[in-house]
């Protein structure tokens, strides 16, 4: 099932990924949950796995792991894996961080944004989150797809 949703401001997109953790919670499964998050630089990637984990009661700060590659982030119910792939120029650069464990970690969620640049590394997400801006206009509208 595919849901579009408008958002207008940052709070909004935080909310909307607040929504997807309470699906998360409601549907508890015991292996690692795969999010996909595209979009253009500034588009709201980092802003929706805020809201993501703020609905996971998480109240610590969350930045990009642009440098780092992945930043952890230990929640109640879940370990979660926050990755940028945006410096990522070959696939073989997951391998030597040892992608595979993060993945078949239990009780996990692991959170990619510039997925296509880990490309043949990564298995198909549970969730493809595509946020885009709306209308190219002055304003702070966005368009969410979750797929």
């Amino acid at each position: 099932m595919t849901r579009v949703i408008i958002t207008s401001n940052a709070n909004e997109t935080m909310l909307v990924g607040q929504e997807l953790a309470s699906e998360i919670l409601e549907n508890e499964v015991d292996r690692s949950i795969i999010i996909f998050l595209e979009g253009e630089l500034g588009a709201g990637k980092t802003t929706f796995t805020k809201g993501i984990l703020k609905g996971l009661d998480y109240d610590e700060v969350v930045t990009s792991p642009t440098y780092n590659l992945v930043q952890i982030h230990e929640t109640k119910n879940y370990r979660v894996f926050h990755f940028d792939l945006y410096r990522i120029s070959e696939p073989i650069e997951l391998e030597e961080i040892g992608i595979d464990e993060y993945l078949n970690e239990a009780k996990s969620l692991s959170i990619f944004e510039w997925p296509k640049n880990g490309d043949v590394s990564l298995p198909s997400p549970d969730y493809l989150i595509e946020i885009s801006y709306k209308d190219n206009s002055e304003n702070d509208n966005r368009e969410l797809t979750i797929s």
